[in-house]
């Protein structure tokens, strides 16, 4: 397994990964599935020309997982704080996919010094990410009920940190 900065190359495959989550789960509260333009314009402004990340674990040549940050809201005050999200392809969790990718971009993070808060937003329930969230340090520091609405019914989401 190789875990490597993204490429524009990177992002049909980055896409479907995130796809297969947006129409069949409710790990992430998106309904619509983005647009190969939409997954462009967001590249080149927030890691391209921007202080993010998108980072992508490569498996036999291929996309297997991918994690991105982002910012956490859009008010100068919270600049210093990001929000970040891992997806792995449905055929490769549990195979330590998850981990390499945050073995990689968390010590990235630390050593630059431009964040000083990881944020994940957990959405309900969701054992799995709770426990990997924990192993790497996140901390629950609450839960918003029934905030978001998806598949006919309402769903809770916790909020996790992590100092950088």
């Amino acid at each position: 397994m190789i875990v490597r900065d993204a490429t524009p190359a990177d992002l049909p495959a980055v896409a479907a990964i995130y796809t297969h989550y947006v129409l069949r789960t409710t790990t992430t509260f998106n309904t619509q599935v983005r647009t190969p333009r939409e997954w462009t314009e967001r590249f080149e402004a927030d890691v391209a020309a921007g202080p993010y990340h998108l980072l992508v674990a490569e498996v036999d040549g291929a996309v297997a997982g991918y994690t991105q940050t982002q910012s956490f809201r859009p008010k100068p005050a919270y600049d210093r704080s990001l929000e970040l999200s891992i997806y792995v392809a449905p055929d490769g969790t549990g195979s330590g996919i998850g981990a390499a990718l945050f073995g990689a971009l968390l010590p990235r993070l630390e050593a630059e010094g431009r964040f000083h808060r990881a944020y994940s937003i957990i959405a309900l329930p969701n054992d799995a990410s709770i426990g990997f969230h924990e192993r790497w340090d996140f901390v629950h520091r609450g839960t918003l009920t029934e905030a978001g609405y998806k598949f006919d019914r309402y769903l809770d989401v916790a909020y996790y940190e992590r100092a950088l």
